[in-house]
């Protein structure tokens, strides 16, 4: 860490599960306070696999043991347009942007990776995982908790608990600026919402604290909440 101010996160892979592993422990060995992962699945050496298969308990073990964070940041996920758009993320300055569905597949690569999670039980498996959803949106909650509801009751002898309330207590979730916070906190309760700005990018706001006219309807405690405890909490070990 920098100062106490700025914590590097180490990005970690599951590709290779006895690495991962090693990873994650020299990370807790040089005091990170969270690790990132894509929201993807895992390519191994013989197929692609849902980061919840039970090949990779050994490192979800170790995160619940260590009482970490583990954050799934925007990146290539490996999704598909389909031929609707170029699948590419260059950058242009030709002037020639104009939108397309590639604007979704970061929110769509969240949603599945998030509903995965549940589905596979994580949270029942390894009681102790927080997951922090960040710079991935949250306009697709509602539609998730009513797919898995919509599971629950298709699959009732699958889920030991209510896989909504479950990720209600696993997840934070960071909003972009353009959606409904408030629907956000309404969903998830104010403190499981956290503020990120991704400053300097170009979906951030040029000045970070320009957010809180996006919040300004919420009370004091529930606003020290999402600008800042959230995170301070996310930032440190919790113990088992």
């Amino acid at each position: 860490d920098y100062k106490e101010k700025i914590f590097a996160s180490p990005y970690i892979s599951l590709m290779d599960i006895d690495q991962a592993v090693s990873e994650l422990e020299w990370c807790l060995e040089k005091g990170a306070r969270t690790i990132v992962m894509r929201p993807a699945p895992v390519w191994t050496q013989e197929s692609q696999l849902s980061p919840g298969d039970p090949v990779f308990d050994p490192f979800w073990s170790r995160v619940n043991e260590a009482g970490i964070t583990t954050v799934i940041h925007a990146g290539d996920s490996g999704y598909s347009s389909q031929g609707y758009a170029e699948d590419a993320f260059g950058s242009s300055m030709t002037g020639r942007y104009r939108p397309s569905i590639k604007a979704f597949s970061i929110e769509r690569a969240a949603h599945d990776w998030l509903i995965t999670m549940s589905m596979e039980r994580m949270y029942t498996r390894f009681p102790n995982l927080r997951i922090a959803s960040v710079e991935n949106g949250a306009d697709y909650l509602d539609m998730l908790f009513r797919k898995l509801k919509q599971q629950a009751k298709k699959s009732p002898s699958w889920f030991d608990e209510d896989p909504v309330e479950l990720f209600r207590q696993h997840v934070w979730m960071n909003p972009f600026w353009e959606d409904n916070v408030y629907e956000i906190i309404e969903l998830m309760g104010a403190d499981h919402v956290i503020f990120g700005s991704d400053w300097p990018h170009i979906e951030g706001m040029p000045t970070p604290l320009d957010y809180l006219e996006e919040v300004n309807d919420l009370n004091d405690g529930d606003l020290q909440l999402v600008m800042r405890d959230n995170t301070r909490y996310l930032n440190v070990p919790r113990s088992l």
